[in-house]
C-alpha cells in the first residue's frame, strides 16, 4: 500500500491536501487488514507523504515534503558520516555562486520583486535589537529566494538543503551575527541586487562567490543538529 500511495504522489494523481477513504474503503481497496493499513500510513507519514489530522473531520491526508522535513533526515545522514560543518559550507559554495549568475542572466519581474522583498526585510532585521535571531531568519531568507528563483529546480532543492543544514546549526548554537557583520551583508546583498537588475550574470556569480567565502566558513565543527 505504501509503495503505491508513494507512486500515486509521485505522478500528481494524489495531490497535497487530498483526503483518504476511510479506513475500511482502504482496507477493502489494498485487501490488507487494519493493524497493516496503518503501519502503511506511519511509513508515509515518516516520509512526509501523509499526514493524519485528529478529529471529527481528521483522518490521513496527502502532504507534500517541505525542505525542513527533508533537511532532518539529509542533516541526520552528514552528522553519521561525521561531515564537518566547512564541508557543507563548501558544498554550498560551489552550488550557490553559478545560480546567482542564472539569476542575473534570466530573471523574472517576480524574482526581481521577491529577491527585493527578500533583502527589504533582512535590511529591517538587521536593526532589530535582539540576540541575532531575526536577522539570520531573514538572511537565510535572501538565499533561499535566489535559489528558488535561478532556473534550475535540482540545484535549488540541494542548495536550499544544505542551507538549511547550515541555518539550523546556527540556530542550535546560538551564534549569531555581529552588527558590522549584518551591516556588511546587507551592503553586498545591495550590490548583488544591483548586479542582478543589470543583467550582469557574470559579475553576479563572481560577487556572490566572494559573499560566499566569509570567515566562519572554515568552522571545523562538525554537523551535530541530533545530540
Amino acid at each position: 500500500m505504501a509503495a503505491s500511495i508513494r507512486s500515486q504522489i509521485a505522478r500528481g494523481e494524489l495531490k497535497a491536501g487530498d483526503r483518504f477513504p476511510p479506513e475500511d474503503e482502504l482496507m477493502e481497496v489494498f485487501g490488507i487488514a487494519r493493524t497493516t493499513l496503518r503501519e502503511a500510513l506511519r511509513i508515509l507519514e515518516a516520509e512526509g507523504l501523509v499526514t493524519v489530522l485528529r478529529g471529527r473531520r481528521g483522518g490521513p491526508r496527502v502532504t507534500t515534503p517541505t525542505v525542513e522535513h527533508m533537511t532532518r533526515m539529509f542533516a541526520l545522514l552528514l552528522q553519521i558520516e561525521g561531515v564537518a560543518l566547512t564541508d557543507v559550507h563548501d558544498a554550498l559554495a560551489v552550488v550557490e555562486p553559478p545560480l546567482a549568475g542564472r539569476l542575473a542572466a534570466s530573471h523574472t519581474p517576480k524574482a526581481l520583486a521577491e529577491l527585493t522583498a527578500a533583502i527589504d526585510a533582512a535590511a529591517a532585521a538587521a536593526g532589530v535589537e535582539d540576540d541575532g535571531t531575526a536577522f539570520g531568519e531573514a538572511a537565510a531568507a535572501v538565499h533561499h529566494t535566489l535559489l528558488r528563483n535561478a532556473g534550475n529546480t535540482s540545484l535549488s532543492i540541494l542548495g536550499q538543503l544544505l542551507h538549511e543544514v547550515i541555518a539550523q546549526y546556527y540556530r542550535r548554537s546560538g551564534q549569531h551575527a555581529t552588527a558590522a557583520e549584518r551591516r556588511r551583508a546587507i551592503r553586498s546583498y545591495r550590490k548583488f541586487l544591483g548586479l542582478v537588475t543589470a543583467g550582469d550574470s557574470a559579475a553576479a556569480e563572481e560577487h556572490w562567490n566572494l559573499l560566499m567565502h566569509y570567515p566562519d566558513r572554515r568552522n571545523k565543527q562538525r554537523v551535530d543538529l541530533y545530540s
